[in-house]
């Protein structure tokens, strides 16, 4: 999550995911595996048992999707601007495609606790019967901090 600024708005909190390698690490972990895999396999046909070859191309097609889905989910963004009047929450990829605007007088942040065991609690904003959630790729702490640090600047400069 980064906090800061721009000349539009007194506050911009930027939420995005965590996430541990690069689309281009993952893609030389899934050659350094396939190398490795095939080569394994590779030995096993040389045995006789030809048949392991296309369960381990099975195997690295399955980790490739997997692991390009999860560094797509990675790329997604959340910009929350607080202004003087507005609160704008945009929320997309490279562009942010969904925008909801509140009126910053009649808007709160709720920390809404889990509803079962091992779920994780959920940060929403609501107005007028209008209720986004927000920070969904954080964990609970993180969570918490966004929600204080979003309250702190509501109630600043009022």
């Amino acid at each position: 999550m980064d906090v800061g600024a721009n000349k539009n708005s007194l506050s911009t909190f930027v939420v995005s995911p965590n996430y541990s390698m690069s689309w281009r690490e993952n893609k030389i972990f899934i050659a350094s595996l396939t190398v490795v895999s095939f080569s394994i396999a590779g030995g096993f046909a040389l045995q006789g048992f030809w048949l392991i070859l296309p369960f381990a191309g099975l195997e690295m097609l399955l980790l490739t999707w997997i692991l390009y889905w999860s560094s797509l989910q990675a790329t997604r963004r959340e910009v929350i601007s607080i202004d003087a009047d507005n609160i704008n929450v945009e929320a997309g990829r490279k562009k942010m495609r969904h925008l909801h605007s509140f009126q910053r007088a009649w808007t709160r942040v709720v920390l809404l606790p889990p509803t079962r065991p091992h779920r994780q609690s959920r940060l929403v904003m609501r107005s007028k019967g209008m209720q986004v959630e927000i920070g969904a790729c954080l964990n609970d702490e993180d969570r918490k901090s966004l929600a204080a640090s979003i309250n702190r600047a509501l109630l600043s400069s009022v």
